[in-house]
């Protein structure tokens, strides 16, 4: 295979507009309208290319510091140096064969984005690992730029690398970066769009010129190069290669040589770690220096002792933080709406709406149910985002997977289905597509059957407000206990139930890292403004649909067919089954709405939920809230994943596990 056959371009020019699209492979030509290169950010899990991306966009990127988190592929527009291209955040990955079930092979992602060039970020202190993905991206034939990320954590564990070498021997420009803090991230990027222009010019001599030669044993590039024209001839048998790729070569968006070092990968890749340990020897310099503190705290965080009760503390403090911060700014923000905000609105209203029942329930939404979005929603939810931030940025989550590794054993799980699973104590929705690092469907199902019956940051914020002011802290924490103890036992049943296996935790580790308040702030931001954006509208038209049917009284025929099961198997006040009911639209309106509901049954003395409801209807109520039907979000979301009869199939479930919890637990607390 000469060099010219060995960088045979792989991948041809885009076309379209910026989009975001989950981990499904794009539609051929659906990129960028405007001739504007496309560069591709590629890496392993958990090397920071997320922050890389979302440094060199100079936007937001959603990054969690825990590996496989990235599953969607995000575009962005960029210009550097007065050059314009289209920036490609793809999902991590190990090699271009990945698979995940449910998702395309990564190389499938890749070429579907057609990328003119390649930013291949690797861990600058951990080459031999990320060196094979920058060869196999080489012999695709599309240009690459290498980001040696991380650069100062290397450098705190004594390596240094020789930049200079590693450009020689990939024959590539190799950048050093520091992601979070945008060091040579503006730089490898500018190279790329640089390199992807001569690609791109139609200059094939140019071209030519700057394609390396493989590393390889002449026997394996003669294989390949063998291979490669039975692929161009049509001469190999469809059931030996995807047909996907056979398409991509007789439609000129695939050189047979690219495509051959896709078939061949099983051949390749050894061949590749054995130059990525060469190389990796050649340009690394190791000095002995004592173990940064952050590995140090590392090694006591993913073992049992004190991991396990340092999880608890961590857990702890975390919901403890989240209850003060709350209450404070829900006292704060309620006791300002109501002074300065609440009598304005109902003059403004009352003068300007003469239909007493249309101005009405048009309070019920601008006074009721917005007080209850600025007292209940915002104080909590944000809270809880700024600390799950911290966690996210820290490192932190993933060392929890590990200590969570038999625990979910026993749920059929691998413990990597740990990250998935934290990430829904912030929302469901992402988390359940987070379960795509999972290997298997049977693996996914259980894992997002789980995720729905975690609380995510609004069910959180629900039992926190409506236990800790009223039933007090211990109650608060004592809900979250049984929460965890239902999702275990539903769990145990599930994997009983579901046949098959878990696959062998197989997770690298990041570095603790001490969060950066910029990123932490932006991640809470982003989540908070997503959240008050949706939320709002739908509080909004709730409260509104719902005063209407109050003031008309359309209500008291549906507080009278629910009342027996709401009273006679829960042991709570029909005003709250039909606040349940309205919760699958955002579970935020479980509380919301149930303080505007009782605020026009009981009068405005039920402002306070312990006017209305004892300490244990409340930790009852809390309870079912946190435990049943997903949010309307959450199950388009798993009909999305899962297809609509396994959507259902696990609402129903969530729905009957929490009727018999909250059944049990009401007759436990003498309410029932």
């Amino acid at each position: 295979m000469s060099a010219v056959e060995a960088g045979e371009l792989a991948c041809h020019r885009p076309a379209a507009t910026e989009t975001e699209a989950s981990g499904e492979a794009p539609a051929a030509g659906a990129v960028d309208g405007d001739g504007s290169p496309v560069i591709a950010v590629v890496g392993r899990p958990n090397v920071g290319k997320s922050t890389f991306f979302a440094r060199a966009s100079g936007r937001y990127a959603e990054v969690a510091n825990v590996p496989g988190t990235t599953v969607s592929i995000a575009r962005r527009h960029v210009r550097l140096g007065g050059r314009a291209a289209v920036l490609i955040d793809l999902p991590g990955a190990f090699t271009l064969t990945d698979r995940s079930d449910g998702l395309p092979a990564f190389w499938q992602l890749l070429l579907a984005a057609r990328p003119d060039a390649i930013v291949v970020v690797v861990d600058a202190g951990d080459l031999r690992r990320h060196l094979p993905l920058a060869l196999a991206c080489r012999d695709l034939g599309v240009p690459i730029v290498v980001a040696a990320n991380l650069a100062d954590e290397a450098g705190a564990r004594g390596i240094e690398v020789d930049l200079g070498r590693l450009s020689q021997l990939l024959a590539a420009p190799v950048h050093r970066t520091i992601g979070r803090q945008g060091v040579g991230v503006l730089a490898a990027v500018g190279d790329a769009i640089r390199l992807a222009g001569v690609r791109s010019s139609g200059d094939r001599a140019a071209v030519r010129r700057a394609l390396p030669v493989p590393p390889y044993p002449a026997d394996v590039v003669r294989r390949v190069s063998a291979l490669a024209g039975r692929l161009a001839g049509g001469d190999v048998p469809t059931d030996h290669v995807p047909p996907e790729l056979l398409s991509a070569v007789a439609a000129g968006r695939l050189s047979p040589v690219g495509a051959a070092t896709i078939v061949a990968a099983e051949d390749l890749e050894p061949e590749r770690w054995a130059v990525a340990e060469r190389w990796a020897a050649q340009v690394e310099r190791r000095h002995a220096v004592r173990p940064p503190l952050a590995d140090r705290l590392a090694r006591h965080v993913t073992a049992p002792w004190p991991g396990l009760p340092l999880f608890a503390l961590v857990t702890l403090a975390s919901l403890g933080a989240t209850m003060a911060l709350g209450t404070f700014l829900s006292n704060v923000l309620g006791s300002a709406w109501s002074a300065a905000v609440s009598p304005v609105l109902t003059a403004v209203v009352t003068a300007l709406v003469p239909i007493p029942a249309l101005a009405a329930a048009t309070l019920w939404a601008l006074d009721s149910g917005l007080l209850a979005m600025v007292s209940v929603g915002i104080p909590f939810v944000l809270s809880f985002y700024l600390l799950l931030a911290v966690l996210e940025d820290s490192g932190y989550l993933a060392g929890a997977a590990v200590l969570a590794d038999r625990i979910f054993n026993a749920l059929g799980l691998p413990g990597r289905a740990a990250i998935p699973l934290l990430a829904a104590t912030g929302c469901n929705v992402p988390a359940i597509y987070g379960t795509r690092v999972l290997d298997s469907r049977r693996e996914r199902l259980l894992a997002s059957f789980l995720i729905t019956l975690t609380p995510c940051s609004a069910r959180s914020a629900v039992v926190i407000a409506a236990l800790a002011p009223f039933a007090g802290p211990l109650a608060a924490f004592a809900a979250f206990g049984v929460v965890g103890l239902i999702a275990l036992s539903a769990g145990l049943a599930a994997n009983a139930l579901v046949p098959g296996h878990q696959s062998p935790l197989v997770l690298e580790l990041p570095p603790l890292r001490r969060p950066i308040a910029r990123q932490v702030g932006a991640k809470a931001w982003f989540r908070f403004s997503s959240f008050v954006t949706t939320a709002t509208p739908v509080m909004l038209a709730g409260s509104f649909v719902l005063g209407g049917l109050y003031e008309t009284g359309a209500i008291g025929p549906i507080g009278d067919a629910i009342a027996p099961l709401v009273r006679g198997l829960l042991g709570l006040p029909p005003v709250a089954g039909i606040a349940l009911a309205l919760a699958f639209l955002r579970k935020e309106l479980a509380l919301q709405l149930l303080l505007v509901l009782a605020v026009a049954e009981y009068g405005a003395g039920a402002s306070s939920l312990a006017a209305f409801m004892t300490s244990g209807q409340l930790f009852v109520y809390a309870i079912v809230t946190a435990v049943s039907v997903p949010c309307v979000a959450t199950l388009a979301t798993l009909a999305g994943e899962f297809g609509w009869r396994s959507a259902l199939t696990v609402s129903g479930a969530t729905l009957g596990v929490a009727l018999a919890a909250g059944g049990i637990v009401a007759r436990l607390v003498g309410i029932a």
